[in-house]
């Protein structure tokens, strides 16, 4: 996660979005007064390639107690951590994504495929489904200001003054590859596990229902094919 001053922003990383490329990205908006949290020790090396700024101010005293800020903090914690002039005047950002077509990704990620999890089961037992939410809550003292869509992420950065963050995050993709090119559309995914639509559309309710997703097999999800 990031605060970035110059902007005023608070950025709160979920998973499955491209968070570390866009985390990358937007380090290179920040000065030497912003947070910055750690990142894996191959992905710092392509922030350093780049020469944008790596890992400052993540550790801090507050109220005689110190804190570490870290990735894919809750904002919950986030706010209990910051002062509340910034957690209360600063922007507060995530980028939310399709749950049908994240679980895919997690079940790769985690390499369901090649232990032979079957993609329903995971879908069943995963802990990491609603961390969206859990991150970047919709409503309650810790929501966030706006959620950005990742099937549309340069847009809705323009939208909020960020082109420039967006132009940098097109030329950088960490922890890509992981998934098949071909073979693990969401279409082809949910036709193959039926029971797995269920799933998700019954743990991801909320955010499925805020940001109108569909639901594999209708008309309005044939961009995610």
């Amino acid at each position: 996660m990031i605060v970035c001053h110059p902007h005023r922003l608070i950025y709160l990383k979920t998973r499955k979005v491209a968070g570390t490329s866009f985390e990358i990205a937007l380090s290179g908006a920040c000065g030497p007064e912003c947070i910055i949290t750690q990142i894996s020790p191959r992905d710092e090396e392509t922030r350093q390639a780049l020469g944008l700024p790596g890992p400052q101010n993540h550790t801090a005293v507050r109220n005689g107690s110190l804190v570490r800020f870290y990735n894919h903090m809750p904002a919950a914690e986030v706010r209990a951590a910051l002062p509340a002039e910034v957690w209360e005047g600063y922007r507060k950002i995530a980028i939310v994504r399709n749950p049908f077509d994240a679980a895919i990704s997690l079940h790769y990620w985690h390499g369901g495929h090649r232990k032979g999890v079957p993609f329903d089961r995971f879908v069943a037992e995963s802990s990491e489904l609603e961390d969206t939410l859990r991150i970047a809550p919709l409503d309650g003292p810790d929501r966030i200001d706006r959620h950005l869509r990742y099937e549309a992420l340069a847009d809705e950065l323009a939208a909020i003054g960020l082109s420039s963050v967006a132009e940098r995050f097109d030329g950088i993709r960490t922890k890509a590859g992981r998934r098949p090119a071909t073979g693990a559309s969401v279409h082809e995914i949910y036709r193959k596990f039926p029971q797995a639509a269920d799933i998700v559309a019954d743990r991801c309710r909320a955010e499925i229902a805020a940001f109108g997703y569909a639901r594999p097999g209708d008309g309005a999800s044939r961009e995610l094919d």
